[in-house]
């Protein structure tokens, strides 16, 4: 029989938290050094966190298990301008944050100091829905109101690359190729959209009716998986972009999904808080449950360890969960 425990971080009532995104500080490596105590494998230990943004204008970061050694504080958040947040990102070195405001402005944010670029765009730019990284940390892209796709450099936030998807929606899910070679693309109507990176040439386009609110690849770019309110998981196959299968299971709109980094498994949330694992190989969930903390889920992440995963919504906020292989789920 199945367990399943949780931890949740305290939040007020009211408050309604919509992305989250983990990262990992890798330590510093010191050759010198030959401790072999207690202290010296704590501080070669990665340190995660997890980023969450929601109703109010900042990002909170949030220590797992944090120790002494960790110069950062359990919990800190950062103030933004504008309005609050329902998109985040993280670079592939964890070090650049890109947020989405409710006001459809794209930021960009140091981990440690907080707002580099207070707005990355130009005046072709209607409004920001989405955002995503590559495997590189130079570039962010961005999904627009207008169904368009911008690639900004993160040094200054200059375009380069404009993304058409020839589909005047809001792009609300956004997926790019380690290689940028592949830029994928969901939006409010629940057109899928997948593009040559390069060229921006629209390789496939398919129409599932309903809104597809979250796209992600595969780690091993041999599909990408995508959320969507018909209360399935779409599995579509890479680069040829030809559905795979549409993964029943939930009952309520399915509004995020995340693969694991060691791509053996993906997780996928409902707006109802049904959670579910699923097994890559087979393509069926290893496990189930429902958040009864949260009235709204939101969005669910897998962390870079492909041991935890996190949700959030409207309630209590964070919630993380251990993932211990395909038979259960524990606290932190």
């Amino acid at each position: 029989m199945e367990t399943t425990k949780t931890i949740s971080i305290e939040k007020e009532p009211e408050n309604r938290v919509w992305c989250c995104a983990w990262g990992l500080i890798m330590p510093e490596q010191n050759d010198n050094s030959s401790e072999d105590d207690e202290l010296t494998v704590a501080k070669l230990r990665p340190k995660e966190f997890v980023i969450t943004g929601g109703i109010k204008p900042q990002l909170s970061i949030v220590h797992i298990s944090p120790s002494e050694e960790n110069k950062f504080p359990h919990e800190y958040s950062h103030q933004l301008p504008g309005l609050g947040i329902h998109n985040v990102a993280l670079s592939p070195d964890s070090s650049c944050i890109a947020a989405v405001s409710l006001d459809g402005n794209l930021m960009l944010l140091s981990f440690e100091g907080g707002v580099r670029l207070p707005r990355v765009s130009h005046s072709q730019v209607s409004n920001v829905w989405s955002t995503a990284f590559g495997r590189t940390n130079d570039c962010v892209y961005a999904g627009s109101g207008s169904g368009h796709i911008y690639k900004y450099d993160t040094s200054v936030g200059k375009l380069q690359h404009n993304y058409d998807t020839h589909r005047c929606e809001n792009v609300l899910g956004l997926a790019i190729s380690g290689d940028q070679r592949l830029v994928g693309a969901t939006d409010y109507a629940g057109n899928f959209t997948l593009l040559d990176g390069a060229t921006g040439q629209i390789l496939r386009r398919r129409n599932y009716k309903k809104p597809m609110r979250r796209l992600v690849y595969d780690p091993c770019m041999r599909h990408a998986l995508a959320a969507c309110d018909d209360k399935t998981i779409k599995l579509i196959d890479l680069p040829s972009g030809r559905l795979r299968e549409s993964l029943a299971g939930h009952d309520a709109y399915v509004m995020s999904v995340a693969a694991s980094p060691d791509g053996l498994r993906f997780v996928s949330g409902a707006s109802d808080g049904s959670i579910k694992v699923w097994d890559v190989r087979t393509t069926k969930s290893s496990l189930s449950f429902v958040c009864a903390t949260n009235s709204n889920l939101w969005d669910v992440a897998f962390n870079k360890l492909s041991n935890k995963i996190s949700f959030v919504g409207d309630g209590k906020g964070l919630n993380i969960y251990y993932c211990l292989g395909n038979r259960e789920m524990m606290l932190v």
